[in-house]
């Protein structure tokens, strides 16, 4: 799993996991509410490698095991079946770090799950005026 940051629509930065295909990324891991999305240089895509790899580049080791653990011990079943869920929430973690190697606080953890849970929520939220707009040009 490649993953990418990319800038949005908003005006902010997102992560995203690239298509086996190399030239198109899930921003949403729900096929039935997202579609794959072309990566254009527009999108300003930085590289940040594997979930290892990103850990590891950005000092996040500490903080990936602590939130596993953190994750685990609330029954999250999001960390077996949504990766991309993970590294948004190391992602903002990283955003609040004050040096490489720290454990985040149950604080900044929660803060993290939540902030991965509202921009995923805003993606899909985005996909479907998409595809209201898509189905509506498809009638004209």
């Amino acid at each position: 799993m490649t993953l990418l940051e990319v800038s949005d629509q908003a005006g902010g930065r997102k992560v995203v996991m690239v298509c086996k295909d190399g030239v198109t990324y899930w921003d949403v891991l729900d096929a039935g509410e997202a579609t794959p999305i072309v990566i254009h240089p527009a999108l300003e895509p930085k590289e940040l490698g594997d979930l290892v790899t990103y850990c590891q580049n950005n000092g996040l080791v500490p903080a990936r095991d602590a939130l596993i653990a953190f994750l685990r011990e609330r029954g999250d079943a999001r960390l077996d079946s949504d990766p991309l869920f993970v590294v948004r929430a190391l992602w903002f973690i990283r955003s609040r770090a004050t040096g490489d190697n720290q454990v985040p606080t149950e604080e900044v953890m929660q803060w993290a799950i939540e902030q991965s849970l509202l921009q995923e929520r805003k993606l899909v939220q985005n996909h479907q005026v998409i595809e209201r707009y898509c189905a509506a040009t498809q009638q004209a």
